[in-house]
């Protein structure tokens, strides 16, 4: 025991005295623009693992990283070690790249690497992997698998809405993939609306090569200043099957499996970087009254009601409907009258997620309290857009709603007057002095002043006002959301009636929207399991295993068509009753 003790002090003794180094290098120096290339920074003869600070590596993006790797080595009696750090970069950008010189922090020290030269290849986006890996002599020479960004359009107005859809196109099976980045821009507001567990698989053919197409992601994105703005790739790490030379690849495969004569290979996969020429909101005709609509709209307004009693309190809504940058813009304020007091707005969204334009609607619902008799005109209210498709200015704009308000018609309701001052102060327990002479009669021999039972009244009145408001402002909220979950209802069974036969993903897609939207679920990560836990106890049992069961036929539909004997448009007939009739037990 001692003598192996001597001979690891000894070992440990040599290796404090060698010299130690630092020093930076990669696999290649020679790849393609989509391969990944591994930078290991390494110390030699440290006691610790070196310390830096890589953001200074601008031509290359970090995949992953830092892994760590120690080593020991024994040649002719001396014992040599080191400590590595590991990234994987991928290139930005075809040419000569450079990683630069690093700093290193080490035991102590300050050292620092020497700058490396990678060539990076330009390569169509399209040819990720090449069919080089025992290609076919039959078979043409086309990328077995890349991923296509396809924006709407590329030049826009500022705060108009572009759609992109990323999709991957594959000739070989999917083991898995992982996003390793989504894209980002500076310049740009972006709202996800698109992004499947399971994708669903169609056929298509690119340079007459067939090949499966699948959509991974929707995103919209809404400029908010102009300029050419560039959107960065969107990044996904692959693990493909590549076909031995044994076996013939068939398309029928599945997008995901494990067939037994195949080997797998990981596979960086990236679309192509984006540019868009984002023009100023044209300044002809512009109103100094512009908030940044651009898109669709149409303004109405309401009230709950075209005749109140002063003192009475009533809902005055504004409701604007259309497609655009909804929720990124301001609705000019009403200017009502004098004589109203005005509360704050209760604000609402209500987005259609059944569309990849943002759609939808948004109000504003003011509670106004007339204090004085006669008639009021509540006002118009105004919305001043830009319509992309024209480059034109328009308004929307609603019409004024008079109101009626007639004499308070109580001494009651006229103590229902109060400001909120006047409200808080009594609520204080404040008590006002009369100064005119107060007037009594007798009842059963008992002097009892007429304030008296007025402020007893008064004390009543103010005690249940709270629970009377609540509950009118809980009528008008459930109103409301019947509405809402009509509207819900009629959108699905509008779509899921217009399916076509083979297009399962759309029945699935719209099942999930209806219960994302009439529960308040999260659209990301919605599936059957959750669905069966939040129906449980809800619904009865036998139309819980209905919906699973539908479920997982669109499943099976979308994956395997063949083996489904029941089309997709037939899927969707039974989904709508079935939605039917789960609305009907919630």
């Amino acid at each position: 025991m001692i003598y192996r003790l001597v001979i690891f002090s000894f070992l440990f003794a040599q290796s404090a005295w060698a010299e130690m180094k630092v020093y930076a290098t990669t696999e290649q120096n020679r790849i393609v623009l989509n391969q990944t290339v591994s930078l290991k920074v390494t110390a030699e003869e440290s006691n610790d693992f070196p310390k830096l600070d890589i953001s200074a590596i601008k031509d290359f993006t970090v995949i992953s990283g830092p892994g760590q790797s120690s080593s020991f080595q024994w040649v002719n009696g001396k014992m040599s070690s080191s400590k590595t750090l590991s990234w994987t970069l991928i290139p930005n950008k075809p040419g000569s790249l450079t990683i630069p010189a690093l700093t290193v922090a080490i035991d102590g020290k300050l050292m620092q690497t020497e700058p490396i030269v990678v060539t990076v290849l330009q390569s169509d986006n399209r040819s990720a992997l090449k069919s080089g890996d025992q290609p076919s002599q039959k078979e043409p020479q086309a990328p077995l698998i890349f991923l296509l960004a396809e924006p709407d359009k590329k030049e826009v107005f500022q705060g108009e809405q572009v759609t992109i859809h990323y999709k991957l196109y594959t000739r070989v099976n999917l083991r898995q993939y992982a996003v390793e980045s989504k894209p980002q821009g500076v310049g740009f507001w972006q709202e996800e609306l698109y992004a499947p567990k399971q994708p669903t698989l169609r056929e298509t053919s690119v340079d007459g090569v067939r090949y499966r197409i699948a959509t991974l992601y929707k995103v919209a994105l809404f400029p908010t200043t102009h300029g050419n703005l560039t959107l960065e790739p969107m990044i996904l790490n692959c693990s493909v099957e590549i076909p031995s030379r044994n076996r013939k690849f068939s398309l029928f495969d599945d997008f995901f499996s494990d067939p037994f004569f195949s080997r797998t290979k990981q596979q960086i996969v990236r679309s192509d970087k984006l540019t868009f020429n984002v023009k100023p909101v044209p300044e002809v005709g512009k109103s100094a009254d512009y908030t940044g609509a651009v898109g669709d709209f149409h303004l109405t307004s309401s009230v709950d009601t075209t005749s109140v009693a002063a003192n009475q309190a009533l809902a005055f809504t504004v409701e604007l409907s259309g497609t655009g940058n909804l929720g990124l813009f301001q609705l000019p304020e009403p200017e009502f009258p004098g004589g109203l007091e005005v509360f704050s707005p209760k604000t609402s969204m209500d987005k259609d997620p059944f569309r990849d334009e943002i759609s939808g609607k948004r109000s504003w619902e003011y509670i106004l309290i007339p204090r004085r008799e006669g008639q009021v005109i509540l006002p118009s209210v105004g919305l001043i857009y830009l319509e992309p498709k024209t480059g034109k200015w328009l308004t929307t704009e609603t019409d004024p709603i008079p109101v009626l308000v007639t004499p308070a018609v109580s001494a009651i309701t006229e103590s229902s007057g109060l400001t909120k001052e006047e409200i808080a102060l009594l609520s204080q327990d404040i008590r006002y002095i009369r100064q005119e002479p107060v007037r009594i009669r007798s009842i059963s021999n008992r002097i009892v002043p007429r304030t008296f039972w007025l402020m007893n009244l008064l004390a009543v009145a103010m005690f249940f006002a709270p629970n009377v408001v609540e509950l009118v402002h809980s009528n008008r909220v459930e109103r409301q959301g019947a509405i809402r979950v009509r509207g819900t209802l009629r959108r699905a069974k509008k779509i899921l009636l217009k399916v076509e036969d083979d297009d399962y993903e759309k029945v699935e897609q719209t099942i999930y929207s209806y219960f994302s939207d009439r529960m308040g679920l999260p659209g990301v990560g919605l599936d059957g399991r959750i669905l069966e836990q939040k129906l449980q106890g809800a619904v009865d049992q036998s139309t819980v295993e209905k919906l699973s069961a539908l479920l997982d036929i669109c499943d099976m539909g979308q994956f395997s068509p063949s083996v489904s004997d029941t089309s997709a448009s037939e899927l969707a007939h039974r989904a709508a009753d079935l939605l039917r009739e789960i609305e009907r037990q919630l």
